[in-house]
């Protein structure tokens, strides 16, 4: 039988615990390493700062690979410390770093959105003179004159391809392509800046929606928009809205005036349930009353429910529909039974 020597034994199990001490010596290292490039590592004094900036859209990976590149940090560890210990949302702006810094101050850094961004909610069914407004009183440093020019107020308006492509008329001004969300721009954008980015939002959206059915088929997307905008200033309710984009639909398909209050509305500057009769009456070609189909373009910012509305509206077979004052809304096949519902719930 083999015979084992008690000395080789302990050597080897002697080596083995050398080898395993060796490491867990490695290991404690490698994490106290990582510990303090993560929280407590600082730049050498007098080391040159390297300036970056993120742009709107950016993602934390490209950041990380820029701050690499520059010589800030190494992107690899500092992925491995925010997958674990941080989160990965980074805003747009110009930032200022020192290589050798920690993880967490360069992170700290790059979280700092009240330094860089703007949060701006724009409402549906606001106009471009709405949006305007609210834009500069976030933004003061864009000018009313210089988003008017921006959105094609009084001239030309941004070539963004999406309009390009929508068949608008050249005399309109971008009314309806803005569409309208919650935002995060950059306290250095522009006007031509945000409203490429609202026009860019409003693609997608459409995008998303697939072609229009029923009788919107074959409309350009400047027709969408600007029924989208009569339907999201006449009524409120998603499943309300998509009645009343039927009942439009089948109007100008045969010709019959939409006779919107809210186009009324649009021309005098108003916000009237009911406008008053010598209203009705004004020499416009945004007056829905006098002229059959739609008006040259849009009222306002359609939400995504009247876009839905529009691009897939519920067949009925109304022609006309009545809004009271508290939101109530009652439907009619002819022009009688709307007479009679107007006697009934109008006050």
């Amino acid at each position: 039988m083999p015979t084992y020597s008690w000395e080789k034994s302990m050597k080897k199990k002697g080596s083995g615990l050398y080898l395993s001490l060796f490491i867990v010596a490695f290991v404690v290292f490698g994490i106290g390493r990582f510990a303090y490039s993560a929280w407590f590592a600082a730049p050498t004094n007098g080391t040159p700062e390297v300036n970056i900036t993120v742009v709107e859209g950016e993602r934390f990976f490209a950041v990380a690979n820029d701050l690499e590149d520059r010589g800030v940090v190494s992107a690899f560890w500092l992925r491995a410390y925010v997958k674990f210990f941080d989160d990965a949302t980074v805003y747009p702006g110009d930032y200022v770093f020192i290589p050798g810094s920690s993880y967490a101050s360069i992170m700290a850094v790059l979280h700092q959105v009240e330094s860089h961004v703007e949060r701006i909610t724009i409402p549906e069914g606001y106009s471009l003179a709405d949006i305007g407004v609210r834009v500069h009183k976030y933004l003061p440093s864009i000018t009313i004159e210089e988003w008017n020019s921006a959105v094609g107020v009084g001239g030309t308006a941004s070539a963004h391809p999406f309009v390009a492509a929508s068949m608008k008329p050249s005399d309109v001004d971008l009314e309806g392509y803005l569409f309208p969300d919650t935002y995060e721009f950059s306290r250095d954008a522009t006007a031509d800046d945000i409203a490429n980015i609202m026009i860019d939002t409003m693609k997608s959206r459409i995008d998303d929606l697939g072609a229009p059915t029923g009788d919107a088929a074959g409309f350009s997307t400047h027709d969408m928009l600007t029924l989208a905008s009569i339907v999201e200033k006449e009524v409120r309710k998603p499943e309300t809205m998509n009645n009343v984009a039927d009942i439009f639909l089948k109007r100008i398909a045969i010709n019959m005036a939409l006779q919107s209050d809210a186009t009324i509305n649009y021309i005098i500057d108003g916000d009237n349930p009911s406008p008053l009769y010598s209203d009705l009456e004004v020499d416009s070609p945004y007056n829905t009353y006098k002229n059959p189909g739609l008006p040259p373009g849009p009222i306002s910012a359609p939400g995504l429910n009247a876009l839905t509305a529009v691009f897939h509206p519920t067949h009925n077979d109304y022609y006309y529909f009545l809004t009271t004052d508290e939101g109530d809304i009652y439907y009619a096949k002819t022009y009688n039974q709307h007479l009679v519902n107007k006697a009934n719930h109008l006050k």
